[in-house]
């Protein structure tokens, strides 16, 4: 007999219970659930059912607790529109196959054989895809759910503690009624993460080449963000099961569907930004050039390139794609004062001096070979700031945070400064006598800005980002 549980006995005798009853008194620690035991749970005790003091997962009803305003808030403003519609094509298609059906019932007493067999056709796709829709969304996310149940590591209290903690923490910025499964699997190479649900269970997946940046050698805010994305994608609905059922059909329409996808993106990614700000940076760096370039990629160029590549296919490439491009979305972390764009490229950067042209400008302004030797050669990089990636052991800063500032843009034409009063030239594309020339968004002012300020400029002495380690160890690299 169990001294705690006079009538049942332990399967495990041999091992003891947790000792949850040492902590009773720590202010710092929840209490105990409702009726919860303190020195353990047994499955065999019907009598034990320890309550939450939060609401249950509901088959129809928000997996998110937050306010319904506040929750809209996070959404980007063109998602609930999209949403609607999506509902509204797929009741359109459910009705009006319903009428159709309803008509050729009728029809087949009085029409011929053969258009008697036409209809019938017809009739039985749009019953089999009525029925098999949401069977198939059923079996293919259980099926996804059991793969990971067997195969993924899970991560835990005692496995992946940290991550777990972020886990928590983000569920709970979330407001969600529970947290959500957790699992690390096999990315080879690939660097991604999803969410998704079976029935009630909602669940995240992180593939191992991305979990990895959680190091304390990399950046542990850009795993925290993006943990804070995928929940968010939970806690906004767009895994609900009943949402993939009304928005299955309206996402195979061409760019329609593709613009659904962006605006859930840009939501989760405002999830992520609330949850933890300080890792979008690093998170757009390592979507862009991977864990190991991800501190060598100076995030606010890469950010200010999205006002700067312009034309009709970058944004036919933009109208294709699920996800919004990565510089698109690196403006969007950066500048809060708007949501992310969809259609068309943003407008405006902060100051911030250009050091090469614009792809997006005519080829004969690009520099050639010599001109583009002569410029490296008279802004030398510093021998100590290499860009090559590594498997670092120790915390290396972000690239925008110990890149030096050129405020004179390489383009065709291009000659050292010091031969410039010898070859005065004028127009854009070739050198002048004022200086460095304007770059387009930038007036000669602010390409001129004091390297010590701006959005990317070198800290001063004494300062580092806001999302590096307390005490980061001097890099050996």
């Amino acid at each position: 007999m169990s001294e705690n549980n006079p009538g049942t006995t332990p399967p495990y005798p041999q091992q003891p219970g947790p000792q949850a009853s040492a902590h009773i008194n720590e202010p710092s620690l929840t209490q105990p659930l409702p009726n919860d035991l303190s020195d353990g749970w047994l499955p065999e005790d019907t009598r034990q059912r320890p309550l939450s003091p939060l609401p249950a997962p509901k088959l129809f009803g928000f997996q998110s607790l937050l306010p319904f305003k506040f929750l809209n808030a996070l959404r980007h403003p063109a998602e609930l529109p999209l949403v609607v519609m999506a509902y509204a094509l797929t009741i359109m298609l459910y009705v009006g196959g319903g009428i159709y059906l309803i008509y050729s019932l009728f029809s087949s007493v009085l029409g011929d054989d053969f258009v008697n067999y036409q209809i019938s056709n017809l009739v039985g796709q749009l019953i089999a895809i009525a029925i098999y829709l949401p069977l198939g969304i059923f079996f293919v996310r259980g099926a996804m759910y059991g793969q990971l149940r067997l195969s993924g590591v899970r991560i835990t209290p005692t496995q992946f503690p940290e991550a777990y903690q972020m886990v928590v923490e983000a569920a709970h910025a979330a407001g969600l009624r529970r947290v959500p499964d957790a699992y690390v699997v096999l990315g080879n190479g690939q660097i991604n993460a999803f969410a998704s649900g079976h029935g009630y269970r909602r669940f995240i997946a992180i593939y191992s080449d991305l979990f990895e940046i959680g190091g304390a050698a990399r950046n542990p805010e850009a795993l925290r963000f993006i943990i804070g994305h995928e929940v968010g994608h939970i806690a906004a609905g767009h895994v609900s099961y009943f949402r993939l059922i009304f928005t299955s059909f309206f996402m195979q329409i061409p760019i329609l569907g593709n613009l659904l996808s962006r605006t859930q993106e840009y939501t989760a990614d405002n999830f992520g930004y609330r949850y933890a700000p300080d890792g979008a940076e690093t998170t757009t760096t390592v979507l862009a050039a991977g864990k190991y370039l991800m501190n060598d990629v100076n995030f606010h160029e890469l950010a200010n390139r999205a006002v700067y590549e312009r034309g009709f296919f970058t944004w036919l490439a933009n109208l294709t794609t699920t996800h919004p491009p990565v510089t698109w979305r690196a403006h969007a972390l950066r500048d809060r004062t708007e949501p992310g764009r969809l259609i068309w490229r943003p407008k405006n950067n902060p100051p911030y001096p250009l050091s090469m042209i614009p792809a997006a400008e005519p080829a004969e302004a690009w520099a050639d070979p010599l001109q583009a030797t002569d410029h490296l050669a008279t802004y030398p990089e510093r021998a100590d700031n290499q860009h090559w990636g590594s498997v670092n052991t120790t915390y290396r800063p972000p690239a925008q945070y110990r890149d030096r500032t050129v405020g004179d843009m390489l383009y065709s034409g291009w000659v050292p400064p010091q031969y410039r009063q010898r070859t005065p030239w004028n127009g854009f594309g070739a050198p002048s006598p004022q200086g460095p020339q304007e770059a387009p968004g930038q007036s000669p002012e602010q390409q001129g800005q004091d390297a010590g300020s701006g959005p990317g400029a070198t800290p001063r002495e004494g300062h580092r980002p806001a999302s590096a380690p307390d005490n980061p160890p001097t890099d050996q690299g």
